[in-house]
């Protein structure tokens, strides 16, 4: 994951004409940030020229389409971006998730492997499952952990969700049975079949 800083240059009236484009806006910036992609944004001030969005993405594309998609953008409130790579030499070197907040949902499931697949369902979870939940609206997060057996490898996954309905979003109608794409089967002796929720009480993370 890099950081990447998002600049846009915004017309002179901009304060101006941002009111009727803001609520698109913020929803549109609000859903990055839920799929832990836009770490925190907002414009310079004194003058009100510029301003800057941070990212925490695994690819620049990524930041590219928010920008051709942000309301602002399309209005023509920014008159010029750019995407520029941040190299974070002093501080929060990683980005550190925020705790989940009191009342989000709590997904569970559980599989078990062989210790020579499981480098390979792992690599599937990294780089096709998480993509895809990161676009779900209402994603918070996600934890895979394992425990290891003999020769085989037990997984246990938790995502973190703001809401039934997001998990409806990504479950479809039926918010109990797992998700489990035909690739991600072929690497694994057993599943679940259906999910446990929980709702999160109290979360912290240092």
């Amino acid at each position: 994951m890099n950081y990447y800083a998002l600049i846009y240059d915004t017309v002179n009236d901009y304060v101006k004409r941002r009111a009727e484009f803001r609520e698109q806006h913020l929803r549109v910036a609000r859903e990055a940030r839920d799929r832990g992609e836009l770490i925190f944004g907002g414009p310079f001030d004194d003058p009100v020229d510029r301003a800057l969005i941070i990212f925490c993405v695994d690819d620049k594309s990524k930041v590219e389409e928010f920008a051709r998609k942000d309301p602002y953008v399309v209005s023509g409130l920014v008159k010029k971006w750019e995407v520029r790579l941040w190299k974070v030499v002093v501080g929060h070197e990683r980005h550190v998730p925020a705790p989940a907040p009191s009342g989000a949902i709590a997904r569970h499931w559980s599989a078990r492997a062989t210790e020579s697949q499981l480098p390979k369902y792992l690599e599937h979870f990294s780089k096709n499952v998480l993509p895809g939940l990161r676009r779900v609206p209402g994603y918070l997060g996600a934890t895979v952990s394992v425990r290891h057996i003999g020769s085989d490898a037990e997984i246990f996954v938790e995502t973190t969700w703001r809401s039934l309905e997001a998990i409806r979003d990504f479950a479809g109608a039926d918010l109990e049975g797992a998700v489990v794409a035909p690739e991600a089967a072929a690497l694994l002796k057993d599943f679940e079949r259906r999910v446990r929720h929980s709702e999160i009480a109290l979360s912290d993370r240092a």
